[in-house]
């Protein structure tokens, strides 16, 4: 096996793993600090998060002697070394740090560290700027050199995009929370703060030019046929006469004709509603309704002018036209408010869409002599199709393609846990039947959703040409035989995982000749549909393969695409797609 100084490859995609397998920000971060620390043999090592608002980097996590000293520090961009790397964004060698004057030297003299040497790296992530990598001190008091830069950079750029992804992963968690507790307290009230806020106005504003002692809002509860007292200006009641009964009472006309009722004398005008004169100080009362489409959604009440002369028409037409806006306005914010949470959604959708985009793995084009080609596409915004590259040696490398039954985000969170498991799970076992059997277990365990995912895990075995694969109730996928210039399917039997916790997987081993083709894929490319719902099917799919044989993968993934693609016309996608294509040695 190739070795990078003492350092292997097999340890390098350790690392690799350990960094991808971990979902807790925190720890992520630690396994960083531990990694670089192991990968250059050195005495410290430190992750400065960028700042973008201050433009500054704090150091989040410093492992070492001087890590104390160091936690939560924050150093201007452009200053010492870790702010000229953010500002050049490029690696800077430090091999003599006592006389470089770039050192920041008080942090040496705060801990009572001597600073020998040290490295420091920028992290990066879709071209976006992360942070800075640190190491101080090579244990074997050697200089740091080109190579240690390339380690270091290696490290840092996977370890940037695994940040990026866990803080976009973060955030569109905590956004989904968000929006069920609004789907959930809308659903009850659909009275917003704001809401609240022209009320209270529109309370204050009546009261002070009309002059009015005594006012209430009775709004319909969201959802129901029930009224409820929301605002009260002048009286108080008791928590159980907030209810009010759209049947009876001095309102019950109003709630039942939506028509506004002037009141200019009690004792005259209401012999047909029972009523409470102890309450007011005068004789005299206005309700209006507020409409909202042909519906009535409330009732403005106002009573004791404060002259104590009788209500008029003028405040008749004041109050109705009060109640008009209010109900415009509850319309107005009520929609503003819907279409935010849409902007939201669209927005969550697309972060939802990078990180997935994110996580995939970058195939190379060329890894242990095989070449690659890899294409993902989901039919909405997310979707639950996802395929992985772990390479276990030079000679052993595993390929796992997936599809989560459903669409949307459910099936894309699902997508990314199934992913994180398998990832985490296949380079312990080394079994595709084992692998799938120990995964079925996990998810069936752990979600308890409904949602199942069917997966094809292959294991190139080169030194021995030969495939080993295990299904999870994946539909069959192609080996392409170059001399015989024959297609075979490849197939074995399994449940998908995640509907019964005790199931076999059976693993098949095929034979291979150099330069065979191996396509993996989901139905979303065998299935895809036109406007006549006719399927691309397998003839066409074969025909693809065979017509290309000779190409580069990734000419044959262009090809592929471009076909279902002409296929279509146009026609909407129903079904995530997804293939991998490999060229055999």
């Amino acid at each position: 096996m190739k070795q990078v100084r003492g350092i292997s490859l097999r340890v390098i995609n350790e690392i690799s793993v350990s960094i991808n397998s971990e979902q807790e920000l925190q720890s992520l971060l630690t396994i960083i600090m531990n990694s670089a620390r192991e990968l250059l043999n050195t005495e410290g090592s430190s992750l400065l998060l960028y700042d973008e608002t201050e433009n500054n980097l704090i150091f989040d996590i410093a492992l070492g002697q001087r890590g104390g000293i160091l936690a939560a520090r924050r150093v201007p961009v452009g200053q010492g070394i870790a702010g000229l790397c953010a500002k050049d964004q490029s690696p800077i060698i430090v091999n003599d740090a006592q006389s470089d004057e770039r050192v920041m030297h008080e942090f040496d003299r705060e801990s009572g560290y001597v600073t020998r040497n040290l490295l420091a790296v920028p992290m990066l992530a879709l071209d976006k700027f992360v942070g800075v990598l640190e190491v101080v001190n090579t244990m074997d008091n050697r200089n740091f050199s080109n190579m240690d830069v390339r380690l270091l950079s290696y490290l840092s750029n996977m370890a940037g995009i695994s940040l990026y992804n866990r803080k976009l992963y973060n955030e569109l968690k905590l956004r989904a929370e968000e929006l069920d507790c609004i789907y959930t307290i809308s659903n009850e009230f659909r009275m917003a703060e704001d809401i609240s806020e022209v009320v209270d106005g529109i309370m204050k504003s009546i009261r002070n030019v009309l002059e009015v002692g005594r006012l209430s809002l009775v709004i319909k509860e969201s959802g129901t046929n029930h009224f409820k007292l929301m605002r009260m200006v002048g009286f108080s009641v008791e928590d159980h006469d907030l209810r009010i009964d759209p049947e009876e009472g001095v309102c019950s006309s109003v709630f039942l004709t939506g028509k506004a009722l002037l009141v200019r004398d009690i004792e005259t005008d209401l012999d047909d509603y029972s009523f409470q004169p102890e309450r007011y100080k005068t004789k005299s009362f206005i309700s209006v309704p507020i409409i909202r489409g042909a519906e009535v959604v409330g009732v403005l009440n106002a009573a004791d002018k404060k002259n104590g002369e009788v209500f008029d028409d003028f405040e008749l037409k004041v109050l109705s036209t009060v109640a008009s806006q209010l109900a415009s306005a509850m319309s107005r914010i009520e929609s503003k408010k819907q279409t935010e949470q849409l902007e939201k959604y669209r927005r969550d959708m697309e972060t939802a869409a990078m990180i997935q985009k994110n996580s995939l793995t970058e195939l190379p084009d060329v890894i242990s002599g095989i070449y690659t080609a890899c294409r993902y596409r989901a039919c909405r915004e997310v979707g639950g199709d996802f395929y992985d590259l772990l390479y276990h040696s030079e000679n052993r490398i595993s390929i796992v393609v997936a599809d989560v039954a459903g669409k949307g985000v459910p099936a894309a969170l699902f997508m990314e846990y199934s992913k994180t498991l398998l990832s985490g799970i296949i380079p312990r076992y080394l079994d595709p039947a084992a692998s799938l059997k120990k995964a079925n277990q996990e998810i069936y365990e752990k979600t308890q959703t409904g949602i199942f995912v069917t997966a094809m895990l292959v294991q190139i075995e080169k030194e021995m040409s030969r495939i080993r694969l295990a299904s999870a109730g994946h539909n069959n996928q192609i080996l392409y035989r170059v001399k015989e210039k024959k297609i075979e399917e490849l197939s074995s039997s399994g449940k998908p995982l995640g509907i019964y916790l005790e199931t076999e997987y059976m693993e098949k081993i095929v034979e291979y000749s150099p330069g065979d083709l191996l396509v993996l894929y989901t139905d979303g490319i065998s299935e895809a549909n036109n406007e006549k719902l006719e399927e691309f099917g397998m003839d066409r799919f074969y025909r693809v393969i065979q017509e290309n044989a000779e190409k580069k993968p990734e000419e044959i993934m262009e090809i592929l695409f471009e076909e279902v693609d002409r296929f279509r016309n146009g026609f909407e996608p129903n079904d995530d797609a997804t293939a991998v294509i490999l060229r055999l040695v």
